[in-house]
């Protein structure tokens, strides 16, 4: 408690001290001259950008102590004639602790590459090209863990759900035949809205984390990178001809497991990402071999 009090005391002699004799401030051009101890020869002189520290002696009864502050952090330190010494300090820089960025909501275009009809007879079109443009990933990402090797380094995982749409370019939708491989279906006359192929996932990264802050500490900059995996939860077929809607639920083959690469850079809370899916979207020998790849924004909780 007695502590606390001269702590008290002490904070309420640096803001008067810095109005009076004890530390004077000299401010002419873009130079700063800061006079310590009160003592002329102490004289220092800083450049802006550069990190400045200030010092403040007061002495109460029978103790010393002195403040330090710099743009990164404030020192006190207690020294007793006693004996007894005590050393606080508040750094901004250390108490901020690792923490990756997973969690949050990320858009982005999806992409089907190099597609391979080879396992159809020629001739049959090619009904999985899609309109990029219109072809959407949605991911809302609710649980991370973040295992940090120091303050700037560290592991990152978590939880999300992957939504993505797939808009056909062609007016065709997707039927499995007898022998369980999807074939294009055709579409009824009229107006074509739109035809498209949605999945659900939940996934999980493993990502290795890079950040760097700025010269004060606090804002930073992050890259990371590493491997993803998902678990299909769910797809389903969906087309509109003038009015009339058709959505169906049923087994199109999308692969139950898929695993790629993916990479994410930005600043604070805000970023883009890319993801690279070694995983074909269908099963073997059930469709068309068809590569995804998504590119987007993040934006972090």
């Amino acid at each position: 408690m007695k502590t606390l009090f001269l702590i008290t005391i002490l904070l309420i002699s640096f803001f008067v001290a810095t109005g009076q004799n004890d530390t004077t401030t000299v401010t002419k051009n873009d130079f700063e001259a800061l006079i310590e101890n009160e003592t002329p020869d102490s004289l220092k002189v800083n450049k802006p950008g550069v990190v400045t520290k200030d010092t403040v002696h007061v002495r109460i009864g029978n103790q010393n102590i002195e403040i330090i502050t710099s743009d990164r952090n404030t020192k006190v330190q207690i020294d007793e004639s006693r004996g007894v010494y005590t050393d606080v300090e508040c750094s901004e820089e250390r108490k901020r602790k690792f923490d990756g960025h997973w969690d949050g909501l990320s858009f982005g275009a999806n992409l089907l590459i190099d597609s391979d009809y080879s396992m159809y007879a020629e001739g049959t079109p090619t009904f999985m090209e899609t309109k990029p443009e219109k072809s959407f990933e949605v991911n809302i990402n609710l649980f991370e863990y973040s295992f940090g090797f120091g303050q700037y380094v560290g592991l990152v995982t978590g939880l999300g759900f992957n939504f993505n749409n797939y808009k056909f370019k062609n007016r065709y939708s997707l039927r499995k035949d007898e022998n369980g491989v999807l074939q294009p279906y055709a579409l009824p006359e009229g107006d074509f809205r739109k035809s498209k192929l949605s999945t659900v996932y939940l996934t999980a990264p493993l990502l290795l984390e890079f950040q760097i802050p700025d010269n004060r500490g606090r804002d930073r900059l992050f890259v990371s990178g590493g491997v993803i995996g998902g678990l299909k939860l769910g797809a389903h077929t969906k087309y509109k001809i003038g009015d009339e809607k058709s959505k169906d639920k049923g087994d199109y083959g999308v692969a139950p497991l898929r695993w790629g690469y993916t990479a994410r850079m930005g600043f604070e809370d805000f970023g883009i990402f890319g993801t690279y899916y070694n995983t074909r979207l269908f099963e073997d020998g059930v469709g068309p071999g068809a590569t995804p790849v998504t590119v987007g924004v993040i934006l972090s909780f």
